[in-house]
């Protein structure tokens, strides 16, 4: 078990390197961007994207990223037909600003990205935050026609493996209206703000290769349009060499969404971690994994072909009068006991979007609560209420739904509870600001729990503010909270202050 928000509090002075050439280089900004994507990390432009979808100028789920800018260009390509209220206008003018230009792909993309904190962040949520004490990064990306491709070399303090890394580097090939991939682009899956309950930014992203579509358009064929808007998402990941199970195991992903009927979101979803080193790999191997049914995939021996957790997305959106409203739910089971899948955990949250004439703000409200100790729901396990150590854990794959010494999904990892009130506002000079307040149980069963060895009651106060600059986007963020982890008994707590910026150019 690792308190991962221990580490020193003074950045390596390698650091200082790259933010000066960073400094040097903005002299000459001149934003670009080229993605094929929206890739998770930046909240506003996602609630400004949520919003328009609250007010029907985006079709499609808006529960799964990167989402492709094909898809909202083209509910924006409709969009100046209607009249909408000016805080929706407003959101369409800024993910315009966004979205890339003819000239965009004309040039070499470049992007640097600096960022200092005393600590990283207890809870990682969707926005992106330092993941170690210090980092910096330099992304450099093109497009041509149907390929793009981003290249990226970045920096951080003591992290687990080399301080030097290549994160978010990728490239990615259009053919028709699907994209394959391979690198190392990050994602996010469900509704929540405060971690993809199975797949979030939290850990660094997983190298794969995969494929999605761009536009998530209907069936034309009578016989299957009514599923409405759809998308599929498939990946196949390897994981580090160092770990305490195996060496380099695989993580398949599989996900199916679903649009229905207007703003109502469904993400089902299938993953599951197999081979590695010593570990039987063969396409009967994942013949058995994908089996979820019987004992194909559950033998509870040495010959279990892998780790499967199953796992359901919901979100529904829309709008009373001006002010934009959203339901979303995340459960996931583990599938433990056949011949059902079975020890539920998730997720639970709303959101609300309006505007302050008084005021000249747009503002958001969020709460949002998570539970990722197994329980036993509806009356399918005769097994006890909850099961303690399950969730993200396995017999065999002993390390779980991890990846250098991170979560790959809920950042708090198992056994824990998260309850997030979360109160945001946009003036009219695009300076965004947040407060939140954070109830953390982190490890309650006090079993095998990344984040602390012990159970630990933390509250968390949060205050920040991201500010538009000629230079770049700057966002300074404060946390204080009443407790650390892997402290038994009360413990003092701490303030923890943290800056990023960030240099299109």
């Amino acid at each position: 078990m690792v308190d991962r928000s221990s580490r020193g509090g003074n950045p390596g002075a390698g650091l200082w390197a790259p933010i000066l050439l960073a400094l040097v280089l903005v002299l000459t900004a001149r934003p670009l961007a080229a993605e094929p994507w929206v890739e998770p990390g930046d909240a506003q432009l996602r609630r400004d994207i949520e919003l328009l979808a609250a007010f029907r100028v985006i079709d499609g789920p808006v529960i799964s990223w990167p989402l492709s800018w094909a898809q909202i260009s083209a509910g924006l390509a409709a969009s100046g037909e209607r009249v909408y209220p000016p805080h929706v206008e407003a959101a369409i003018a800024r993910v315009r600003a966004h979205m890339p230009k003819a000239a965009d792909y004309r040039r070499i993309g470049r992007e640097v990205r600096g960022a200092v904190t005393s600590n990283a962040p207890l809870v990682r949520g969707f926005d992106a935050v330092a993941r170690e004490d210090g980092e910096a990064s330099l992304s450099l990306d093109k497009h041509w026609s149907s390929t793009y491709v981003k290249a990226t070399i970045g920096w951080r303090d003591d992290q687990v493996g080399n301080d030097i890394h290549y994160d978010n580097s990728y490239i990615a090939q259009a053919w028709g209206n699907w994209v394959f991939y391979a690198g190392t682009p990050e994602q996010w899956w469900g509704g929540g703000y405060d971690g993809g309950f199975l797949i979030s930014t939290n850990a660094r992203p997983v190298p794969r290769v995969g494929f999605q579509r761009l536009n998530p358009k209907p069936f034309q064929t009578k016989w299957l349009s009514w599923l409405g808007n759809w998308n599929i998402i498939v990946s196949l990941g390897r994981l580090e060499k160092i770990r305490g199970d195996f060496e380099r195991p695989l993580l398949w992903e599989t996900r199916l969404e679903l649009s229905p009927i207007d703003g109502l979101d469904i993400g089902l979803s299938r993953t599951f971690l197999l081979c590695g080193k010593t570990r039987q790999c063969t396409p009967g191997t994942f013949a058995r994994a994908f089996t979820p049914f019987g004992r194909f995939d559950n033998t509870g021996t040495n010959n279990e072909p892998g780790d499967q957790i199953a796992n359901v997305d919901l979100r529904y959106g829309g709008h009373w009068g001006g002010i934009a409203y959203a339901f979303f739910g995340t459960l996931i089971a583990e599938d433990k006991n056949p011949p059902i899948v079975s020890k539920y955990s998730g997720q639970l949250g709303m959101t609300l979007n309006g505007y302050s004439d008084a005021y000249a703000l747009d503002w958001g409200l969020r709460i949002e609560a998570s539970d990722s100790q197994a329980h036993s729901f509806f009356g399918l396990t005769t097994g006890p209420e909850k099961e303690p150590g399950v969730t993200f854990n396995h017999f065999l794959f002993t390390d779980g739904y991890t990846f250098r010494d991170r979560t790959i999904g809920f950042s708090l990892d198992t056994d824990s509870r998260l309850l997030t009130i979360e109160g945001t506002a946009l003036d009219a000079d695009q300076r965004s600001y947040w407060l939140r307040y954070r109830h953390a149980i982190v490890n309650e069963t006090n079993r095998k729990n990344v984040i602390s060895a012990n159970r630990e009651g933390i509250n968390i106060a949060e205050a920040g503010v991201a500010l538009p600059t000629p230079y770049g986007d700057l966002r300074l963020e404060l946390r204080a909270m009443d407790d650390r982890p892997n402290t038994p008994g009360r413990s003092k707590g701490r303030v923890e202050a943290e800056a990023s910026i960030r240099f299109p150019f």
